[in-house]
């Protein structure tokens, strides 16, 4: 997945995550999948690093030393990118 962003710049990315299931289910219902597994973030790009991309929610003044809120997806569950 190529990502044509700058640090700092707004991203949008549907992605599909890890999805955990507990107690004792049917093999029919445990490989069903669940529209649970599907994320969108909206967010700011901050970089991509060993087969992630790295985004966080909130940036303040200075995108140097100044983000809260990070998220590393990796990159083979993304689906799309704005």
């Amino acid at each position: 997945m190529k990502v044509n962003k700058k640090t700092g710049d707004k991203i949008y990315l549907e992605w599909t995550d890890a999805y955990e299931k507990s107690g004792w289910k049917s093999i029919d219902d445990v490989t069903k999948l669940e529209d649970e597994r599907f994320c969108f973030t909206n967010g700011f790009y901050l970089g991509t690093k060993d087969g992630y991309v790295i985004v966080c929610h909130t940036r303040g003044k200075s995108i140097d030393n100044d983000v809260t809120g990070i998220i590393n997806i990796p990159k083979a569950w993304i689906i799309k990118v704005k």
